[in-house]
């Protein structure tokens, strides 16, 4: 009976295959800083830069164990050339690279940005944003990382943001 009973103990603590990303879902709040870029009113090739404060909430669902689907919203304040606002929210995929502690990671959306203040008039203008980051895991249900991320298209804004975020997770089992 105790030789049955080993194969069994095994079978039982031997680990189960894991889904690292399917179905989890995560929210994540962030700060960081922000600048923007916009031709000149003057002349098309300069640029006036200026810089500025954003936060951020992002929320994703993972459908792989790499691959979650993301949806974010940046808004930023900016002073410098007159006070000036941007909100994007976008839509898009993660890239992880899952390295134990330390977590790298690629992002892509598509979304709109909306201006006001400063060199803008009030509008909103089609958005592509790249990014990416690095998140540092304090257990399997929470981490922070620092994150960067470029929003341009075919417009005549460009934006920067690079930030920290504090993330929650769930649902990984």
């Amino acid at each position: 009976m105790r030789r049955a009973a080993w194969p069994l103990a095994l079978a039982l603590a031997a680990p189960t295959a894991a889904r690292a990303g399917d179905g989890e879902r995560a929210v994540s709040f962030g700060l960081g800083a922000a600048t923007y870029a916009t031709p000149g009113e003057d002349m098309d090739e300069t640029l006036t830069p200026t810089a500025g404060a954003a936060i951020a909430a992002t929320y994703e669902r993972g459908i792989g164990d790499e691959v979650s689907v993301r949806a974010d919203l940046t808004v930023a304040g900016y002073l410098g050339g007159g006070a000036a606002a941007s909100a994007l929210g976008t839509v898009g995929l993660v890239y992880r690279i899952d390295i134990l502690k330390y977590v790298p990671y690629v992002e892509v959306g598509v979304g709109g940005l909306a201006v006001a203040g400063g060199p803008w008039s009030l509008g909103v203008e089609p958005a592509l944003r790249l990014g990416g980051g690095v998140d540092v895991l304090r257990g399997r249900d929470r981490s922070w990382g620092v994150t960067a991320a470029m929003t341009s298209f075919a417009s005549a804004t460009t934006t920067l943001a690079i930030g920290v975020r504090a993330t929650w997770r769930w649902g990984y089992f």
